[in-house]
């Protein structure tokens, strides 16, 4: 075989395999879209509605603004710094979601393209709410795809995509860099529990995200993240049930706002207070 056929032959391989791993990513998300319809994900550029990342982020821009504004939707007496806590915590749950089901359901950790921040209607107590979540248009990403997915190339993927975010809350509202990358943590952690769980998987997905999570001199790094398993007894005829559940490493400040209270896995909760919180959780959950 001549030089210029083995070439060729590279480059048709390189294309099956780039066939593959597209087909791979759109299987993964016409699987996983339907179970997460709080966010919206898809392969594609996202055409004229759409807008860059750094275009929906940029300071004095209508991205920053409407999404910060749209945290009042969760709660009264906001400020700043409570807004950016939970716009952290609520965009970076929504990209760790769109990704992690690439991730854990086809092993290709792609790249945010376009981003917009749309209306949609939501069921709530048997009623029909308005909404808005985020929408990320991904694309494959450049490196070789020979190469693996691995948790550090998705802590590093989803650090780059955040950094930029967190700067500019920072300087918009004050709340401090470590303060919103430990809500990152949280944010990714709990993502790939859901994921994992939806799969059938937790174990993958826990081991997955704390490989990114625990790996110190990351800005994703958070010391009091962790996960734990909580249980119940039998009662009334019904067997032992068990769950797992992300404990949070940040605060999403909810407790400053008026009426707020403690997050049922808040790290400012003491341990055995929030076990018993999320007994009642679980005791709850099965009455449903």
């Amino acid at each position: 075989m001549s030089f210029g056929h083995e070439r060729q032959d590279d480059r048709l391989q390189s294309d099956r395999t780039e066939q593959g791993v597209r087909q791979r990513a759109l299987a993964a998300i016409a699987r996983l879209q339907p179970c997460f319809p709080e966010v919206g994900f898809s392969l594609d550029e996202g055409g004229d509605e759409a807008l860059s990342p750094a275009q929906f982020w940029a300071e004095g821009g209508a991205g920053i603004d409407v999404a910060l504004a749209y945290q009042d939707c969760f709660a009264t007496g906001m400020d700043d710094k409570v807004r950016a806590a939970h716009l952290i915590a609520f965009y970076g749950n929504q990209l760790a979601l769109a990704l992690a089901c690439l991730y854990l359901g086809a092993d290709i950790v792609p790249e945010l393209r376009g981003l917009g921040f749309y209306d949609v209607s939501r069921c709530h107590s048997e009623r029909t709410v308005a909404a808005k979540r985020f929408h990320f248009h991904l694309a494959l990403s450049r490196r070789s795809p020979r190469q693996r997915a691995d948790a550090d190339v998705f802590g590093e993927a989803f650090a780059a995509q955040l950094a930029p975010v967190i700067a500019s809350l920072k300087r918009r509202t004050g709340l401090s860099s470590g303060a919103q990358w430990r809500l990152a943590a949280d944010s990714l952690a709990g993502a790939f529990l859901e994921v994992g769980r939806t799969l059938g998987d937790e174990a993958n997905a826990i081991s997955k995200a704390l490989a990114i999570v625990k790996r110190q001199g990351t800005p994703l790094y958070s010391d009091k993240l962790t996960y734990e398993a909580i249980a119940i007894g039998e009662g009334q005829g019904q067997p032992p049930l068990s769950r797992i559940y992300r404990l949070r490493g940040g605060c999403c400040l909810y407790y400053r706002t008026e009426g707020g209270s403690f997050c049922d896995s808040c790290v400012l909760l003491s341990p055995g207070e929030r076990r018993e919180r999320l007994q009642a959780h679980l005791l709850a959950s099965r009455a449903v």
